[in-house]
């Protein structure tokens, strides 16, 4: 006992599967799930990294130029104290850091040019506010025509550091017989690590 369906009857079962289609794929979908992924990742490269810190140690010193107004026999200060900033970044072997004044030659300190001459036991320095005190002493960068200006003892804690030191200037022409002319030298300030 088959009955034919009408024509209506094809035509709305046909509708209706049409229309189902969406829902029964969506409902496929859900049941059956996204399909699975395997992760993957890449090789990972190194990169060697090397840091190197150097040891430096440098002075800096202000003003550039200092000017005396020389009397014929007697004492003249400079016109303006010298700023000494000695700086570091040193290796823990190192146990102390100082820093001189020197003239590279004792008996011509300043000169003319012309032969006439103002020695480096003539020219004082005043270190940080103290006595005046005649540039004879020795150090590591001149034997008899330098001044010592500071010390400081390097531990742990100050590897790197700095200390800054004021010099005063004075130079006497009691005694030298000096013609009147322009003198000029050269100070020169370094400082050791050891």
């Amino acid at each position: 006992m088959f009955r034919l369906a009408t024509k209506s009857e094809r035509s709305r079962g046909k509708e209706l599967l049409r229309s189902s289609i969406p829902a029964l794929l969506i409902f496929g979908f859900l049941l059956v799930g996204t399909p699975a992924r395997a992760q993957l990742n890449s090789v990972d490269p190194t990169v060697n990294l090397v840091a190197n810190l150097t040891t430096s140690l440098t002075v800096s010193a202000a003003p550039g130029l200092v000017n005396f107004a020389l009397p014929p026999n007697g004492t003249a200060t400079g016109s303006s104290a010298i700023t000494v900033t000695t700086s570091w970044t040193l290796s823990p072997s190192t146990g102390r850091v100082s820093t001189y004044a020197y003239f590279t030659s004792a008996a011509a300190a300043l000169t003319d040019g012309g032969g006439d001459n103002i020695p480096s036991s003539s020219v004082s320095g005043s270190v940080n506010g103290g006595a005046f005190t005649a540039f004879t002493g020795a150090s590591p960068f001149a034997a008899s025509s330098s001044l010592f200006l500071s010390f400081t003892r390097v531990l742990g804690f100050n590897k790197t550091g700095s200390h800054v030191d004021t010099l005063n200037l004075m130079i006497s022409t009691v005694g030298l017989g000096l013609p009147a002319a322009n003198y000029s030298g050269v100070l020169n300030i370094q400082a050791q690590a050891l």
